[in-house]
């Protein structure tokens, strides 16, 4: 158990810190989010809390890079911490009148403490899934933004002169193929890295031998269950990628069964084009999506009960580390 409690409100260029004393947050300062920083906030904590570092737990909000290099530096000094999901530390405050950096830090602090016998440390990822993260991150802003280009000329063709819309038609196709000519670049660079790590190889060849999981899903599934490490069961992914379906019953009041809103919703996009694919190569699926619709469901429900079958292949397939095999025999 530990004795010391530390919350840790992070930003661009400072972060305020706090820590609990008798069941209270003490507000102890803010630092610059620096190495320097980090030592004179390690300092001003060692001063009040009269017992080692390895006995004091930190716990602070995922802001993305802002949190990141702050998370390094404390698993570089075997203090530890928790790098905590922003929204899970604020559906735990209930309501609250304002707020400031300063209040953050306690509301973290008192977060930490009341949590204390089920808050996880965060264990540092390997090199292969940071550079992992990173790389389908880039991709994704690249994506976004050739998408965005396309939808906006084919917007403007019937507003605009055609000498202009010309024009602007070259530049657009320029710049379209320049990301497209990146994001294939960056698609080899994620392929090498991958089969760079034995056990990442394994389970990303392993995911996408489930048809309707390509290369990119299969990626960031690999990226997003650190290497199928953080997530114990498929129900748990699903839940975080916003497909497993939970009850809405209130008394005698019961209605439909409903999918989470708060999701990864980048995996369940991904999902999506699963599911598209595998209805037209997987003769399974194909069959029960067509049967589903003749009889009348929702396209929708039908999608979210495909996606969840195909997690649970990939779930499968990595705990028995051998790929899928389809074992019906269809004419």
């Amino acid at each position: 158990m530990f004795q010391f409690y530390v919350g840790a409100d992070m930003s661009k260029h400072y972060f305020d810190v706090s820590y609990i004393s008798y069941g209270q947050p003490i507000y102890v300062g803010r630092f610059d989010n620096s190495n320097l920083g980090y030592k004179i906030c390690i300092k001003k904590l060692g001063e009040v809390a009269g017992i080692s570092p390895e006995q004091w737990f930190i716990c602070f909000e995922n802001t993305g890079v802002y949190s990141k290099a702050f998370l390094y530096w404390l698993l570089g000094k075997q203090i530890p911490c928790r790098e905590e999901c922003a929204l899970k530390i604020s559906k735990s405050l209930g309501i609250r009148r304002g707020k400031n950096d300063k209040m953050d830090s306690k509301d973290i602090a008192r977060y930490c403490f009341e949590k204390r016998d089920t808050i996880q440390r965060t264990e540092l990822t390997s090199p292969t899934i940071r550079n992992l993260k990173r790389l389908l991150s880039r991709r994704d802003f690249l994506v976004k933004r050739k998408v965005a280009f396309e939808i906006s000329l084919s917007d403007q063709k019937q507003v605009t002169d055609e000498s202009i819309f010309e024009m602007f038609e070259i530049d657009n196709n320029k710049i379209v193929a320049e990301l497209n000519s990146q994001i294939k670049k960056l698609n080899e660079v994620i392929d090498q890295l991958i089969k760079s790590d034995e056990s990442t190889k394994k389970n990303y060849e392993l995911a996408k031998s489930v048809k309707g999981i390509g290369p990119i899903i299969s990626a960031y599934m690999v990226a997003f269950t650190e290497n199928f490490t953080c997530f114990r069961n498929a129900r748990k992914f699903a839940c975080f990628a916003g497909v497993a379906p939970f009850p809405n019953q209130s008394g005698t009041k019961s209605g439909k069964t409903q999918v989470s809103h708060m999701a990864n919703k980048k995996i369940k996009s991904l999902l999506s084009n699963a599911v598209n694919t595998a209805i037209m190569y997987d003769k399974e699926i194909g069959l029960y999506y067509h049967r589903k619709i003749a009889e009348g469901k929702d396209k929708g429900v039908i999608f979210n009960a495909i996606k969840n079958k195909l997690i649970q292949r990939v779930f499968a397939v990595i705990k028995r580390q051998s790929p899928y095999v389809c074992l019906h025999n269809y004419a």
